[in-house]
């Protein structure tokens, strides 16, 4: 059966799975399920993913959420190329780490800001709530920045290794989304160089990014 996969262009972790599966030429059906409509509380997407958050997967009857937890699980099942998650142990030990990094630091910082940003005025939160998320979600994209740029001047992957791996993808369609909430990487030229160089060599770049920098233009009119 064909992987059926639930996205919204918009989110990062949805595009980064995108990415792995075009770039590897992985059939697959995409489902778009709209986030700002709301379409992930319904009962009929709970029914996929009980959590209500995206992306997920659909593989022959096995349901799976969690961007990172996916992309393991196409590295292993569809045996792609070594690089994306090294078979070696302490290579892969590093993916790992940048994946689980991502979370508690650039992607912390990111959703901050999304909600102080984005939806704030939806949800009508107090200015005192928007001031303070906005604070915290610049603190951390700092120190994210600061420490992607420092691990980046060693290495043209994040994770090291000589190709791209599954954490570059993860984090730089995070890094790539900050221009919707104001935020950017141009105060770090290594994280720059480093993004410019994913999304050369990532194949599906500019496709999965399309809707995304849509809207992204769309906010500047």
């Amino acid at each position: 059966m064909v992987l059926e996969l639930y996205i919204d262009w918009i989110s990062q972790p949805c595009r980064a799975v995108a990415m792995l599966l075009m770039d590897n030429n992985i059939e697959h059906q995409v489902h778009e399920i709209g986030i700002m409509k709301g379409e992930t509380r319904g009962a009929a997407y709970k029914q996929v993913n009980p959590s209500g958050k995206l992306p997920a997967i659909v593989d022959d009857g096995f349901q799976l959420g969690e961007s990172h937890t996916i992309m393991r699980y196409l590295c292993a099942s569809r045996n792609l190329p070594d690089h994306y998650y090294p078979s070696d142990i302490k290579q892969r030990a590093k993916v790992d780490y940048w994946l689980d990094w991502h979370h508690t630091n650039l992607r912390h910082g990111s959703i901050r800001l999304i909600r102080a940003n984005i939806f704030g005025p939806i949800r009508n939160l107090s200015q005192q709530t928007i001031d303070e998320l906005r604070k915290e979600g610049d603190e951390v994209l700092k120190s994210s920045f600061s420490f992607m740029d420092e691990a980046l001047s060693k290495s043209n992957y994040i994770a090291g290794g000589n190709q791209l791996s599954i954490a570059d993808i993860a984090l730089a369609c995070e890094v790539v989304t900050l221009p919707i909430v104001g935020a950017s990487c141009e105060d770090y030229p290594n994280v720059q160089a480093w993004l410019n160089r994913i999304s050369t060599e990532v194949k599906s770049w500019h496709q999965a990014n399309t809707v995304m920098n849509q809207f992204i233009a769309s906010m500047k009119k």
